[in-house]
């Protein structure tokens, strides 16, 4: 589960007090918003995070860095932030545990995001599902998001399918408008 907060201002440097780095990544298209990235600074990654060493994550407005909300790190769980075009819609994966992801969808309102309630955002994949991981590709416009759905099954094989989901903030509803099964290879 996501922790979100009302904006709250980033007095402390936590980089400092705790040994590590930060970085300013997934910058919002109109600039105003970013994760703001700790991670352990040691001679492997002292110069660029990878998802292993990431201690802490939040949502900061820019280019003040006051926190707007806190984003979920343990190990493997955060990767990065998809923005919509307006810059008032961003998804992200998180992993709640090695064999599955699924992905979050955030709105904004004023000056605060909050989570858009998405019941099951996944793509309707026949079979006896083993492991299953769902991430954001990338926005085709604000309210439509592209993801792809990578599963294994039980007893071997696997598939990955691609899919449009559509968020309706008037009715809080959400619907998968289209999907189609790809090769591996064509999802990069």
């Amino acid at each position: 589960m996501l922790l979100v907060s009302l904006t709250v201002p980033f007095h402390v440097d936590l980089a400092e007090e705790h040994g590590n780095s930060e970085e300013i990544r997934d910058v919002s298209p109109d600039k105003k918003f970013g994760a703001r990235i700790l991670f352990n600074a040691n001679p492997e990654n002292a110069k660029k995070p990878d998802y292993i060493s990431i201690t802490d994550a939040d949502l900061v407005s820019l280019p003040s860095k006051t926190k707007l909300m806190e984003i979920q790190t343990s190990e493997f769980s955060f990767r990065h932030l998809v923005w919509s075009s307006d810059s008032n819609w961003f998804a992200l994966s998180l992993s709640s545990g090695p064999r599955a992801s699924d992905t979050y969808i955030y709105h904004r309102t004023g000056d605060n995001f909050s989570e858009f309630k998405t019941n099951n955002l996944t793509a309707d994949v026949a079979g006896d599902v083993r492991n299953e991981y769902v991430t954001p590709i990338r926005w085709l416009k604000p309210r439509l998001l592209l993801l792809k759905d990578e599963v294994t099954f039980r007893g071997g094989g696997g598939a990955t399918v691609r899919f449009t989901a559509r968020f309706d903030e008037k009715t809080g509803e959400t619907k998968i408008i289209s999907q189609k099964k790809v090769s591996s290879r064509g999802m990069r």
